[in-house]
């Protein structure tokens, strides 16, 4: 569950997105997993993002050297921002096989130029808990970002391109036709309608951990989605989706999975050039937003809801250099009802995130800062309610060289909550080394995390780390335990035994980084059990993940994980309990 790919030295390497791929993609995310991709690929591992409490499945975009009668056409310009060529390209392929032409032509000097330029670093929405193997070129979902490998639906449709079906020939069936909808001669102005269709089973035998007695729960969730995104030119485009959301046979209910028919995404983006490498988009109103590698601004994509925002954001981009995303927006709150979402007024989320590119200030190496401001009226900890005003400092780390690679994250927290000073920090690190001449290309991986808490509650400060929007499985489909005041050890071991299909497993072992503060919950992070006898061990989890792409529309993804509770954590109410999720996802 943890990273966000990026790119290297000689070989460019990039992160997965999450999303759906063909079925003979190098790879795939879901949940929390980045999938191993496939050796033909010859790229280098990456890191990746993963998502919240049940992710979907990565696309992968695919570079590809278009092939002309009389020579040979360079590369498109992956580090470019651009959206794709208006020119139209060969139909889609598999993104691992069959590369998909790209109709761009340059000269060669400048062809040469562009490819001893650096990559910017990929950001993705919602991370695994290991970095995907290697993986070609992945979109970026930032407003003005990379597009997506064409022809393919994406986990964050807004970073599709369907300029390849421009080509009346190559809409070989009725979907295909609604994907690109010509609007004139201009190919690059046209209007695309998709959709999904996703169910997800879940069973907790105990939600809680035995925090609110007993509170079995099994349910099936329903996520409907239609996307219609208007193309005016490179610059401009509108992008709305409707979201409708239900939830069946629950023993009770959970919110985050029940709203009806209303507005999910309603944005505008526009694109002003600066310069030949640089531009700058703006994006004013509701969106998704997951930010870095979606660990402490991530999707809740387990749940049929996800994080989604309103306000204003944008994106300087300087090709192969730095990027600077800003944004002020409010979390939306969902209602059970049709059309009456809004914008949360007691809270909301500010920030800057800096992102340079790989090699740009050390070799293998990509640097990130980034400065988050979050104001809620609503906060919770072990002996106060209040009003919270939260700033984050962070610096990120990360890479891949060799067959390693490596994500290490730091935070520090100031502000002030109920009249007292925030004092807190937090620790992520992730990494690990793939065999990708062995069968199966297993992966050995680790993950280490420390998040503060507050060891005396009497010395007027909070101590306790709070994530602003977290993915909401940093460590398992579950979502049980949540970044507050706790140290957490994960071994995984990655295994690929076709292209199709990825298994990921191993242990979690949580301890409470101080015995005087609270274990805390994953959706809310709210207080949820407070151990009475001084251990801080809280308990192991054991993992099994497996996912499945069956075509580059449908996708499947099956998690179970057994938590074993500590005698700490029983002796404040807390028991074992067991986890299975599985869901199919239709994407068009």
């Amino acid at each position: 569950m943890h990273h966000d790919s990026r790119t290297a030295l000689a070989r460019p390497f990039v992160p997965a997105l999450p999303c759906i791929v063909a079925g003979k993609a190098p790879g795939m995310f879901l949940h929390r997993h980045t999938l191993p991709i496939d050796e033909d690929s010859r790229m280098a591992l990456g890191l990746f993002p993963e998502m919240t409490a049940a992710c979907a499945l990565l696309a992968l975009a695919q570079p590809a050297l278009a092939q002309q009668a009389g020579g040979e056409a360079p590369n498109r310009d992956v580090s470019s921002a651009e959206p794709a060529s208006a020119v139209p390209s060969a139909p889609g392929a598999p993104p691992v096989l069959t590369p998909v032409p790209v109709p761009v032509i340059v000269t060669a000097a400048a062809a040469q130029e562009r490819a001893m330029r650096p990559l910017p670093p990929v950001e993705i929405g919602a991370p695994p808990p290991v970095p995907p193997p290697a993986s070609p070129p992945i979109p970026e979902p930032v407003p003005g970002g990379r597009t997506a490998k064409p022809c393919t639906p994406q986990s964050l449709r807004w970073t599709e391109d369907w300029t390849c079906l421009a080509n009346p020939a190559k809409r070989t069936s009725p979907l295909e036709a609604l994907r690109y909808l010509p609007l004139g001669d201009d190919p690059e102005v046209y209007l695309s309608i998709g959709g999904e269709a996703r169910y997800n089973y879940t069973y907790w035998s105990a939600l809680n951990l035995g925090a609110k007695g007993k509170d079995k729960l099994s349910a099936l969730q329903q996520r409907l989605r239609l996307v219609a995104d208007l193309h005016l030119g490179r610059n401009v485009r509108a992008f709305l989706e409707l979201g409708d959301n239900r939830e069946f046979f629950e023993t009770f209910a959970t919110p985050p999975n029940r709203d009806k028919l209303d507005i999910n995404q309603a944005f505008i983006d526009v694109t002003l050039p600066l310069g030949d490498t640089t531009k700058l988009t703006l994006r004013p109103g509701r969106f998704e937003m997951p930010i870095g590698n979606g660990k402490l601004v991530g999707l809740r994509d387990g749940v049929n809801v996800r994080y989604v925002y309103q306000g204003i954001r944008g994106t300087l981009i300087e090709e192969g250099k730095v990027r600077v995303d800003a944004f002020a927006v409010k979390p939306v709150t969902f209602e059970p009802g049709m059309f009456d979402d809004g914008p949360e007024n007691g809270r909301h989320f500010n920030g800057v995130y800096v992102a340079t590119a790989p090699g740009l200030l050390a070799p293998n190496l990509a640097v990130d800062v980034y400065w988050y401001d979050l104001y809620r009226e609503n906060a919770r900890y072990t002996t106060l309610t209040g009003t919270e005003s939260r700033r984050s400092w962070g610096l990120r780390l990360s890479g891949r060289a060799n067959g390693f690679d490596w994500d290490a994250e730091g935070a520090y927290q100031t502000g002030s909550f109920a009249g007292q000073k925030i004092q807190a920090w937090g620790m992520l690190l992730e990494g690990g080394y793939t065999f990708a001449d062995l069968p199966m290309k297993p992966r050995l991986g680790g993950r280490f995390n420390w998040f503060s808490g507050d060891d005396d509650p009497n010395d007027g400060k909070i101590g306790t780390f709070a994530p602003p929007f977290p993915r909401t499985p940093l460590y398992s489909d579950a979502g049980w335990l949540n970044m507050s005041n706790l140290i957490d050890v994960t071994p995984t071991l990655t295994l690929k035994p076709s292209k199709k299909l990825t298994l990921v497993g191993g242990p979690e072992l949580f301890w409470r980084a101080t015995a005087a503060d609270a274990v805390y919950a994953g959706p809310t992070n709210f207080p949820l059990l407070r151990p009475t006898d001084g251990g801080r061990f809280v308990g192991t989890g054991l993992n099994l993940q497996a996912d499945y792409l069956a075509t580059k529309n449908l996708s499947f993804h099956a998690y179970f994980t057994h938590f074993i509770a500590s005698d700490s954590l029983q002796s404040g109410g807390g028991r074992s309990s067991d986890y299975f999720g599985f869901w199919a996802d239709f994407r068009f």
